[in-house]
C-alpha cells in the first residue's frame, strides 16, 4: 500500500478498492494524559456528530497512531496468540505475516536470508583472519595487561625473542566494510518495519474516514502520519522509550488502561499480565511515563493485532511462513479422521506445505551432517557421534510415537504434531536460552549483594577477599552454605523451571492449527462420536458445506482435550530433544562414552513431557470447561513445582558433594590418593539419594497427573452427555 504524496491542493484519495474490515468510529480520539488528540481526516465535521436531533456515533477509544490496542498490551489478553510470535525468532514470523496481509508481499526465501545474515558476515570474518598481518607491538607494552597479545609463555613470543614482538591485525578496509555491512542490515530492517507501521496507520486513517462518509485528503493523511513520526521511529529501535498511550477522559479517569479494556470492563489479570505490569511500570514507566521498548517486540505485536482486525484475519485462517490457507489441506485431514484411516502414507500425504518444508529441511540437515561425519574433517564428530545424534532424535520420536500415533492419532493430526514439535525444537529453545540469561543475571546480582553483606560481616573472610586467596571461594562455600542453597533455589525454580515452563506454554500457544481452533458448536456433533471421540459417520459434506467453512472441525470435548495434551507434549518433546543435543554435544566433553552416558541419564527422567501434560490440565479447564480463573499462573504452577523440585534436588546434591570434597581436602589443590575406580564408586554412592529423590518426584508427578486427568475426563464426558441430551431435546 502506498501513501499519496502531499500536495498544495486538497486531493482526494480513491478508497473504493480498499475493503473495510470492521466498523470503527471517528478518527478523533478522546483526550489522553498527554493532552493529545488524533487529527481528524477532514476539516469538516461529520454530519452525524453535529446535526441536532441525530444520535452521535460512539467513538472507538484509540491509542497513538489510531491503533486499537496499546503498544504495551503484549501478553495482556491470554486469548491472543499473535503476541507470542512477536517474541519468537526475533519477530520475523510476525513481521512476515503482517507484511503479507498488508501488501500481499511474500518474505524472501530462506536461502537468501541465510546468505545475508549468516554467510556474508562469516565470509567477512574469515577474510579478516586470512588477510591479517603482523604488526609490531610497542617496546614499552606490558604483556600482563591484556591477553590479546603474545605473552612470554607463548610459543609465538619465544620465536620472536630475536626480533620485535608482533600481533595479528586485520586489514582496516575489511574491518570497516564488515561494520558498514552490519549497520546497513540493521538500518534496512528498521526502515522496512517503520514503513509497515506507517502503512498500517494510513489504512486505519482511510478506514475511519470512509466510516464517516468523507473523502480522504492526501495532504492531511501525510500530516497525520508525520505527527506520529517520533512514535514510529521509537517503536522499532533496538532500545527506546515510547510515551504512554493510555487514554484518560475529561474527568481524568482512565478509560483505557492496564485494568480497563475498550468496552470499559475491568480486565481480570493473571500471573503473566501482573508480571508484565510490574516490569512495564518500573524504571521509565514510573519516572517519566514511558514504555521501555526492546528490539521492537511490542510494536510488532501491536501491528499484527491491528492488521488482523483490519483484514478480518483474527480467526487465523492460514499458516505462518507459507501462508497456506487451512481450507487447502484440512479437509483431507478431516476425511482421514472421520473414516478412521490408519495408513501412515495417507496421513503423510495430507500434511500442509509448512510441514513438508520442515521435514525436508530436517532430512537435508541430517544428510549434510552424515556426510560431514564420514569425511572425518572434525575428529570430535565421527560416524559414531552421528549415531548418538540419531539416538537422541530417536528417543524423542519414540515417545512421540506412543503419545500420538499409537494411541491418539485421530485426536490430533500428524501435520499438527510436526508443527508443534518443530516449534518446541526451533523456537522455544532459543527463547529459553535468552530469557534464562536475563533471569540468571538478575538472580546473580541478588546473590552477589547478599554475598557482599555476608563477607562484610565476617572479618576473616573479608581479609581473604582483600588478599585474593584462591581458597576464598571454597571457604565461603563451606562456611556460608545458606547463601549457596538460596542461589541453587533461585536457579532451579526461577531460572530453569519457571522460564522453561513458560516458554513451553507459549510454544504451544503460538502455533495455530485447524485441529484446535475454537469451537462454538462442538456439542452439535457429540452425539455422533464414539467413546474415543471419533465420528462414526463420514462428515465430509458437513465439514465442507456447513456455513461455507472448509476448516470447521467438529469433535467432542473429550477428543479436544486429548488433542491439547498431545500438542503440549509434542512441544515439550521438541524442546527436550534440542536440549538433550546441547547437553550431549556442547556441554559434555568430546568423548563417545560421555555422550552416551549423558543421553542415557537424560532419557531416564522425561520431566519435560510430564510437565507439559500437567500444563494441559489447566489449559483444558480454561479453554474447554470455561473456567476463566485459570490464567497462566495457575496453568504452569504444578509444572514449575515439579520441574523446580527435580532440578533443586540434583543441584543441591552436586553442591553438597563439592562441599564434602573441599572439607576432606580432595579438591583441585589436594587431589585424592585413592584410585579412580574407588572415587567413581563413591561418587555413584553419593549420588544415589538424589537419584532416588528424583524418581520419587517424577512418580509423584505421574500419579498427580493420572488423578487429575481421570477427573477431567469425567467432567469432559459430562459436558458431551449434556450436549447430547440437549440435541435430543431439540430433535
Amino acid at each position: 500500500m502506498t501513501v499519496a504524496e502531499p500536495s498544495t491542493s486538497s486531493t482526494a484519495v480513491d478508497t473504493s478498492s480498499l475493503p473495510v474490515a470492521y466498523p470503527v468510529s471517528s478518527l478523533s480520539s478522546t483526550q489522553n494524559h498527554h493532552n493529545e488528540t488524533s487529527p481528524t481526516p477532514s476539516t469538516s465535521s461529520s454530519p452525524l456528530s453535529t446535526r441536532q436531533g441525530v444520535p452521535q456515533i460512539p467513538q472507538r477509544r484509540t491509542y497513538r497512531g489510531g491503533f486499537s490496542t496499546s503498544i504495551c498490551d503484549i501478553f495482556r489478553n491470554p486469548a491472543r496468540r499473535t503476541d507470542c510470535c512477536a517474541v519468537a525468532c526475533c519477530g520475523v514470523l510476525s513481521s512476515d505475516r503482517t507484511r503479507y496481509l498488508l501488501t500481499g508481499e511474500r518474505p524472501p526465501p530462506l536461502w537468501k536470508r541465510v546468505a545475508m545474515y549468516l554467510i556474508v558476515p562469516a565470509i567477512f570474518i574469515a577474510a579478516m583472519n586470512y588477510f591479517a598481518v603482523d604488526v609490531p607491538l610497542p617496546a614499552d607494552y606490558d604483556d600482563s595487561s591484556s591477553s590479546s597479545y603474545n605473552k612470554p609463555g607463548d610459543d609465538s613470543s619465544k620465536e620472536s625473542d630475536s626480533g620485535p614482538r608482533t600481533t595479528k591485525v586485520a586489514p582496516l578496509p575489511l574491518v570497516v566494510s564488515f561494520y558498514v555491512y552490519i549497520i546497513i542490515l540493521f538500518a534496512r530492517g528498521r526502515r522496512e518495519k517503520q514503513k509497515i507501521r506507517q502503512d498500517i496507520m494510513a489504512k486505519i486513517y482511510i478506514e475511519r474516514a470512509r466510516e464517516r462518509g468523507e473523502e480522504v485528503d492526501a495532504l492531511q493523511l501525510q500530516q497525520f502520519i508525520r505527527s506520529y513520526s517520533w512514535d514510529t521511529w521509537a517503536a522499532h529501535r533496538r532500545y527506546s522509550c515510547y510515551r504512554h498511550d493510555y487514554e484518560y477522559g475529561a474527568d481524568g479517569v482512565m478509560v483505557v488502561g492496564p485494568d480497563v479494556d475498550q468496552d470499559g470492563q475491568v480486565i481480570e489479570q493473571d500471573f503473566c499480565s501482573r508480571l508484565w505490569d510490574c516490569l512495564s511500570k518500573t524504571f521509565f514507566g514510573a519516572c517519566c511515563s514511558c514504555w521501555c521498548q526492546c528490539c521492537g517486540i511490542c510494536a510488532l505485536a501491536q501491528e499484527e493485532r491491528e492488521i488482523n482486525r483490519l483484514t478480518g484475519n483474527e480467526e487465523h485462517t492460514m499458516d505462518y511462513i507459507t501462508f497456506q490457507p487451512y481450507s487447502e489441506y484440512f479437509p483431507s485431514i478431516q476425511n482421514l479422521r472421520d473414516n478412521q484411516i490408519s495408513s501412515p502414507w495417507q496421513h503423510a500425504k495430507s500434511i500442509s506445505l509448512l510441514s513438508v518444508k520442515l521435514l525436508k529441511n530436517v532430512a537435508a540437515v541430517l544428510i549434510v551432517l552424515l556426510l560431514f561425519a564420514l569425511t572425518d574433517i572434525d575428529s570430535n564428530f565421527k560416524f559414531s557421534n552421528m549415531l548418538v545424534l540419531l539416538l537422541t532424535l530417536g528417543q524423542a520420536f519414540f515417545i512421540e510415537y506412543w503419545v500420538h500415533w499409537r494411541w491418539n492419532r485421530f485426536h490430533l493430526s500428524f501435520d499438527s504434531v510436526v508443527k508443534y514439535f518443530a516449534c518446541g525444537f526451533l523456537l522455544t529453545t532459543p527463547m529459553a536460552i535468552a530469557f534464562e540469561a536475563v533471569i540468571l543475571t538478575l538472580t546473580g546480582l541478588i546473590v552477589m549483594v547478599i554475598s557482599v553483606f555476608v563477607i562484610a560481616s565476617d572479618d576473616d573472610m573479608a581479609d581473604e577477599v582483600v588478599s585474593r586467596d584462591k581458597r576464598t571461594m571454597k571457604d565461603f562455600m563451606v562456611k556460608h552454605q545458606a547463601v549457596f542453597v538460596f542461589a541453587i533455589f533461585l536457579n532451579a525454580f526461577l531460572v530453569a523451571a519457571m522460564v522453561e515452563e513458560m516458554v513451553k506454554y507459549f510454544g504451544y500457544w503460538m502455533v495455530v492449527v485447524p485441529d484446535l481452533l475454537p469451537k462454538n458448536n462442538r456439542q452439535q456433533d457429540s452425539d455422533t462420536e464414539n467413546e474415543d471421540g471419533i465420528n462414526e459417520a463420514n462428515q465430509d459434506d458437513r465439514v465442507n458445506n456447513r456455513n461455507g467453512n472448509a476448516t470447521e472441525r467438529h469433535t467432542s470435548a473429550k477428543s479436544t482435550g486429548i488433542g491439547i495434551t498431545v500438542a503440549m507434549v509434542s512441544v515439550a518433546l521438541g524442546f527436550a530433544c534440542c536440549e538433550n543435543i546441547m547437553y550431549v554435544f556442547v556441554y559434555s566433553p568430546p568423548s563417545l562414552g560421555v555422550e552416551i552416558s549423558t543421553l542415557v541419564a537424560r532419557s531416564l527422567f522425561p520431566v519435560h513431557p510430564l510437565c507439559a501434560a500437567l500444563q494441559s490440565i489447566g489449559v483444558c479447564k480454561r479453554d474447554i470447561e470455561g473456567d476463566r480463573k485459570y490464567g497462566l499462573g495457575r496453568i504452569i504452577s504444578p509444572a514449575v513445582l515439579l520441574h523446580g523440585s527435580f532440578d533443586f534436588v540434583l543441584m543441591l546434591s552436586a553442591y553438597l558433594q563439592q562441599v564434602e570434597t573441599i572439607e576432606e581436602g580432595n579438591d583441585d589443590d589436594n587431589p585424592p590418593a585413592e584410585s579412580t575406580q574407588e572415587a567413581t564408586s563413591e561418587d555413584l554412592l553419593a549420588e544415589l539419594p538424589a537419584l532416588i529423590a528424583g524418581v520419587v518426584i517424577v512418580v509423584t508427578g505421574c500419579v498427580y497427573y493420572v488423578k487429575e486427568s481421570r477427573q477431567q475426563t469425567a467432567r469432559l464426558e459430562s459436558l458431551d452427555n449434556e450436549a447430547r441430551d440437549h440435541n435430543s431435546l431439540l430433535v
